[in-house]
């Protein structure tokens, strides 16, 4: 793909499409299948076959100034038929053969339609013949043939003096010479002829034809301009309905029925639903294919699929999604199906290609389906800006259809589409991949690239940039807006410096290799060379009337500075003197659209207003300096070149929208080495809430994962129980049936044993018989012996007198017999002939028995004349002679009898065979014609299955890519993981210590907790004691008062006594009567029973306590120990003090009741002394 107007190619550099994006969206027919399911389509000055399956392209150039306008494709797909205008010849059709991509036939158009516009192109069913309609006013239809004489068959597409025009035409598969041309109120059925195209049958229709296609011979299927479908069949009109609510065509039905029906239907079914109506009524795009056919309606394509010889019904509605631009633009423009009848291809309004299932296999229970993008999305409109990433293989783009977009040229993908409302003007990615500048009309904003989105974080006043390039350190930025040059900072993204000094706008900027320097062009025609420490120009070049359209420098000293001009021409300068200056090999003079300069100074391409694109040898002083190399590819100017960092690709965009990628070779030594590191970093920016949000859906995802498991583990556990519940019903019931089995066997083995004793009993029974008949038929042989003799008797008398009866009517027969045996040789010859061997058998089967039969007789004739030997010695030899002669005739008689009745039996059975294999033939043919439709059936099954596995291959592709996407994100991911894990790993340690002390803490809180337990207990019953106490105390006390009470009534009553001091016998009886009423002998034993009740609590307490400390001396030998139960002991102690002290007061208590007591006592006996 290259062209050498001058110069050497033995050391220049050579480039080849590695990656091409693009797709002219301006020529009818734009999209085709070959028979290796390339996809065909034309971009910029190429037609381009591309494998999507391995992502492969090759190239068809075409010829110097030419356009395309129409593809078509022969039927058999190895043909196709290319529409070119050139721009002094007009138009021609060239045919090239798809096997070779070589050009076949060059096709001239008669001279007076030479320059007509053609509005449609196709190839006749057989490949032969390619027929052309032109516009109006003209609107003619040509035919040419492929011929060696190249005949070509002209004739008028409209009936002549009609005011309607003709759209589309349509070829028969079965008869070449007949179309069909359709248009505004017009639908003729034209057939070709010796003078030209005459019309065969011109319907009188009032519609406008849009597209059609015929299904058969005689079958015409019409799409119109108002929705609408109809069927022309033998050149009437049919059938008509709406193609957007078509379901089924049905060649049997006629316009009535199907209203009827219809209405019938709309009534059954009406439903308050508002009609939804398209853009674009039209109906387009009409093709046919063996399985059925396919339309297109605005952004939906409709697919009908053959289910009988006279039925169609639709199979599949695939719609293009609407997504990034307005809903007008996703127009499908052009259909093609590939040879397989398994894929869908359309084209659309904004140059992209989307891929579709043909027909949707019965597995899958919807008909609504979307189509999908074929490879990546690109561009619709102009590609205005480039730029390449240093550490990663990632390109920016910005477009006129407002969109910026970014690619991976490693993987072939597009990584981010980001949609804007105002035209972008420029990009520009920093070295790192992670930040990028883009240029509106009155701002430049810096945003950070996420996974899937942009997001911004400064906002420059720059209006109409430029211009914009990082510094190749990445840590300075230069935009160039106007006839200023802001330096800012990547860090703190501050404006550093202002450069002023430009007259005019600055058009160009380019960073020198140590990034102190700046070069920058203008439209003034001044260079500049900048120091950006001081702000100062060290290098100034001024050339009036001149615009530097691009500059740049070389990487290496000397510093060259190298720019482009607008007309069309490269100036090198060193230390502001202009050393060369180089005029590129354009036809018309015009602007240098762009040139790069690779880092190693010895690789330069140039790109020019007509789509040039330019090589041109480095070092000028090298043989072949300053020649240049021309690969002719683009059909527009070029916009902007790059280089890939490591040098090994340029990258080049055009105002056609293509986005092209091209692989350099012969470049050793001119490639300067790089840092095996770069160009395969993987980091990208990821919002911390959207980490987050990533984290918390993965730890939800595990937990649904982890519920998942164990809901399967429960209910495969549910199914093992219930399998086995289904496995003991079967065993019970395969038991039950065993016995039953073995019952019902044991009842006909007891049968067989009862018929086998009666069959036995049966045959003995015939047995007796048999000899008794045996014995009855021995005794009546010889009675029947003396009457057959008798009758022999007779009989010889009878032979005698029939005799000669006999001969005379074996003399008739005999001639009846010869007429008979040669009519049955002459009817039957052929059958003879064909049997023969099987009648000789048969007849040395009969020789053999008629021998067994005379021996036979010959026996029972010696056995007759032993017994009448006396009688008949004299008639034996005469006898003997005629019964021979008898013997043999009838022999001969009955051969031929056997004979006639083996021959017609054969007749019947070959009757009857005939019969049979007639049967078998129609049975056969039936099971053939089954067999045959199984098969069908299953190739179509088959057929269904491979498009359910193309799907899911493609599913699973997709699945792979998002697989990628997620292992690069787990990377990330893993890679932050890495990170944390790094600043945890050295608290780590103080956890396990940490966790290692609080383990101990824990297990010596649970000893306390155990200790805690216990004393709990103790000090449980130590309260249980203690309210035992506090009872005792509380009844004591009311003894108390009780006693004292008592007390106050004792002296109470000894004052009552008392005042019988007087008399001796009344005091004595109010004494004892005291003494009986408060001193009984009860009341003593209890104070008595009680003291010793406490004594006993008291030692049993005090033993109890000794044994508790007893215990905890022998636990608390350890020293820790012992700190930590000193406390719990001293408590104890101070429980053990307040019990002893609640005793002691008990004690003193009881002791003072006591001494009451005895006081009491004492002070009623002083007073009974």
């Amino acid at each position: 793909m290259d062209d050498q107007p001058r110069g050497s190619m033995n050391n220049s550099v050579v480039i080849r499409p590695r990656l091409i994006y693009g797709l002219r969206s301006d020529v009818i027919g734009n999209i085709h299948f070959n028979l290796n399911k390339e996809v065909i389509y034309p971009v910029e000055g190429v037609l381009a076959f591309h494998d999507y399956v391995l992502n492969k392209q090759r190239f068809l150039r075409f010829p110097e100034d030419t356009r395309p306008e129409i593809i078509a494709m022969s039927s058999h797909r190895k043909l196709l038929a290319v529409l070119e205008r050139h721009v002094k010849n007009g138009r021609f059709i060239s045919i090239y053969e798809l096997s070779t991509l070589k050009k076949r036939r060059h096709l001239e158009l008669p001279g007076n339609h030479r320059n007509a516009e053609i509005k449609q192109m196709i190839f006749t069913y057989d490949s032969r013949a390619v027929t052309i309609l032109t516009r109006p006013p003209d609107e003619h239809m040509i035919m040419l043939v492929l011929d060696k004489t190249s005949t070509v068959i002209e004739g008028r597409a409209t009936v002549l003096g009609s005011h309607s025009g003709a759209e589309c035409i349509a070829g028969n598969p079965s008869d070449c010479s007949f179309l069909a041309v359709g248009g505004d109120r017009t639908l003729l059925l034209m057939s070709k002829s010796e003078r030209g195209f005459t019309i065969s049958n011109n319907l009188k229709v009032s519609y406008r034809v849009t597209s059609m296609a015929f299904l058969a011979l005689d079958l015409l299927m019409v799409g119109t301009a108002n929705d609408q479908l109809i069927l022309v069949e033998n050149g009437e009109q049919k059938l008509a309905q709406k193609a957007s609510e078509a379901d089924t065509v049905d060649l049997m039905m006629d316009q009535e029925i199907f209203d009827r029906d219809r209405e019938a239907q709309d009534q059954r079914f009406q439903l308050p639903t508002q009609a939804v109506v398209p853009h674009d009524q039209r109906v387009l795009c009409m093709t046919a294919f063996p399985k059925g056919f396919a339309y297109i309606m605005f952004n939906r394509a409709f697919v009908f699929e053959r289910v009988s010889k006279f039925k169609f019904e639709r199979k599949t509605i695939l719609t293009v999604p609407t997504t990034l631009y307005a809903e007008p633009m996703y127009q499908i423009t052009n259909l093609a199906i590939d040879h397989k009848q398994e894929t869908v291809i359309v084209t659309t309004t904004h140059d992209q290609i989307y891929v579709g299932i043909l027909i949707v296999p019965e597995t899958l229970k919807t008909k609504q389906l979307k189509f999908e993008p074929l490879g990546v999305l690109i561009h619709t409109g102009e590609v205005i800006a480039v730029s390449v990433c240093a550490w990663k293989p990632i390109i920016m783009t910005a477009s006129r259809d407002q969109t910026i977009r970014i690619w991976n040229y490693e993987t072939a993908k597009v990584e981010l589409v980001r949609k804007f409302q105002v035209d972008v003007n420029i990009v520009e990615l920093n070295s790192t991949g992670l930040i990028a500048a883009i240029g509106f009309s009155d701002q430049l904003r810096i945003t950070q690239i996420f996974m899937d989105d942009l997001n911004i974080v400064k906002t420059y006043n720059f209006p109409h940039c430029n211009d914009v390039r990082y510094s190749n350190l990445g840590h300075l930025m230069a935009a160039a807006y106007d006839n200023n040059i802001a330096i800012t900072s990547v860090y703190n993204l501050e404006v550093l410096n202002n450069l002023k000094g430009h007259n005019g706008t600055v058009l160009s900027v380019a960073w020198t290799r140590t990034d102190k320097y700046l070069i920058s062009g203008g439209a003034e025609g001044a260079i500049y060379q900048w120091d950006l420490e001081t702000g100062s120009r060290l290098q100034e070049i001024v050339q009036k009337g001149t615009e530097y359209v691009t500059v740049s420098c070389s990487f290496h000293d000397p510093l060259t500075i190298y720019a482009g001009t607008n007309f069309g021409t490269i100036r090198e300068f060193q230390n502001s003197e202009l050393v060369r200056e180089i005029t590129i090999p354009s036809r018309t003079k015009g602007y240098v659209s762009d040139l790069c300069l690779a880092r190693s100074d010895m690789i330069m391409f140039v790109s020019d207003h007509e789509g040039n694109l330019f090589n041109m040898q480095l070092p000028f002083l090298d043989a072949g300096g300053g020649t240049f190399t021309n690969f002719r590819f683009f059909d527009g100017p070029v916009n902007k070149l790059r280089f890939s960092y490591d040098g090994t690709l340029l990258l080049a965009i055009s105002k056609k929208g293509t986005l092209s990628i091209w692989s350099m070779d012969n470049i050793d030594g001119k490639v300067l080495a790089i840092d095996q590191d770069l160009l395969k970093s993987q980091e990208v920016l990821i919002p911390r809430s959207q980490l987050n949000d990533k984290i918390e859906q993965i730890a939800n995802l595990e937990l649904r994962l982890k519920q998942q498991a164990e809901e399967f583990q429960y209910q495969l556990s549910q199914n093992e129980i219930f399998d086995g519940q289904q496995l003991q019903e079967v065993h019970r019931s395969y038991c039950s049936a065993l016995e039953e089995l073995k019952e019902l066997n044991n009842e006909i083995e007891a049968r067989h044993t009862e018929e086998m004793n009666h069959i036995t009993y049966q045959i003995n029974s015939i047995r007796e018989e048999h000899r008794l008949q045996l014995d009855t038929l021995a005794n009546q042989y010889s009675e029947r012996m003396l009457i057959e003799y008798q009758k022999f008797t007779n009989l010889r008398e009878n032979m005698l007198e029939l005799r000669e009866s006999y001969e005379d009517k074996l003399k008739n027969s005999t001639g009846t017999l010869q007429d008979t045996v040669e009519a049955l040789e002459n009817n039957y010859k052929q059958q003879l002939n064909e049997r023969k061997g099987l009648i000789r058998d048969l007849m040395e089967e009969m020789q053999d028995k008629k021998a067994e039969f005379i021996e036979y007789c010959h026996e029972v004739e010696v056995e007759n004349d032993r017994n009448m030997v006396a009688t008949q010695t004299e008639y034996e030899n005469k006898l003997t002679t005629e019964r021979n002669e008898t013997q043999m005739w009838r022999g001969k008689a009955g051969v031929l009898q056997k004979k006639f009745e083996a021959q017609s039996k054969e007749i019947d059975n070959l009757l009857e065979e005939v019969e049979t294999l007639k049967d078998e033939h129609y049975k056969s043919q039936r099971c053939i014609q089954k067999q045959i439709n199984n098969i069908e059936d299953l190739q179509k099954d088959i057929a269904d299955r491979d498009y359910a596995i193309n799907g899911k291959e493609k599913r699973i592709q997709d699945l792979l890519h998002k697989n990628q996407e997620l292992d690069k994100y787990k990377q990330v991911l893993g890679h932050k993981i890495a990170e944390l894990k790094a600043q945890i790993e050295p608290r780590e340690f103080q956890i396990n210590d940490k966790r290692k002390h609080i383990l101990e803490m824990e297990g010596e809180l649970e000893g306390l907790n155990q200790n805690n337990i216990q004393l709990e207990l103790q000090l449980k019953e130590m309260r249980d004691k203690y309210l035992s106490n506090v009872a005792e105390l509380h009844t004591e006390r009311h003894r108390a008062k009780a006693s004292r009470e008592c007390l106050h009534a004792i002296c109470t009553d000894i004052y009552y006594v008392a005042g019988e001091v007087n008399s001796a016998e009344g005091l004595k009886k109010a004494v004892k009567t005291l003494f009986q009423k408060h001193a009984s002998d009860d009341e003593l034993k209890r104070f008595v029973s009680l003291d010793a009740e406490v004594r006993d609590e008291f030692m049993r307490q005090r033993k109890q306590i000794e044994n508790v400390l007893a215990r905890y001396k022998a636990v608390a030998e350890d020293k820790s120990v012992q700190k930590k139960y000193d406390k719990l002991f001293k408590e104890n102690i101070v429980l053990v003090e307040e019990i002893e002290k609640l005793r002691e007061t008990n004690n003193s208590l009881r002791s003072r009741v006591k001494e009451d007591m005895r006081r009491s006592k004492k002070s009623v006996l002083i007073h009974v002394d």
